[in-house]
């Protein structure tokens, strides 16, 4: 398990990065390898805020929390991301091993908003994904695990890329496109 401790905006800290370390390997001890964490503390004002991203097996898990202490931060982080982990390793047990399933790679670009109406737009964000294969449920439980409206995903089942998203009315929608004959 490979956890990163970064500090902004406040001087680093041993005991903060070994109290983390101790929690966070308890609260990740059920995922399966590779796990890997990225813990940010930051101190803005009086609040004081603790981000965890966990990235374990192709699930991206993210908690955060701000208080007027950065222990007690961290301790609701990490209380999120516990319940958070039971929940995808109950959803997970007893599923078949798709490791055989092909994996599409995916791009993601953002375009800037131009001031005056042109035809040429800019990209300003550039990113590349590599999209297992996951089920319906499992790719609305990664939307929700990631606080997402939308998520693209490579469809077990079909083995086509679909699109999960949150309706207006709270409910969950797919899009499943098709090519024309």
């Amino acid at each position: 398990m490979q956890i990163e401790v970064s500090f902004k905006k406040m001087e680093q800290s041993d005991a903060l990065r070994s109290y983390v370390e101790e929690k966070l390997g308890k609260v990740l001890k059920p995922l399966s390898e590779p796990v890997s964490a990225q813990v940010v503390f930051q101190v803005e004002k009086y609040r004081h805020i603790s981000k965890v991203t966990v990235t374990a097996n192709g699930i991206i898990i993210k908690g955060k929390e701000e208080t007027n202490d950065m222990y007690s931060s961290i301790d609701l982080v990490l209380d999120k991301l516990d319940r958070q982990v039971r929940k995808y390793r109950e959803k997970i047990v007893g599923q078949k091993d798709r490791d055989q399933i092909r994996v599409f790679k995916a791009r993601h670009s953002v375009l800037e908003e131009p001031a005056v109406s042109t035809t040429d737009q800019e990209i300003i964000q550039h990113k590349e994904l590599i999209l297992k294969p996951m089920t319906v449920d499992e790719a609305v439980m990664q939307m929700e695990l990631m606080n997402k409206s939308f998520l693209l995903f490579n469809n077990f089942a079909t083995g086509e890329l679909n699109v999960i998203y949150i309706r207006d009315d709270g409910q969950h929608g797919l899009i499943e496109p098709h090519l024309e004959d």
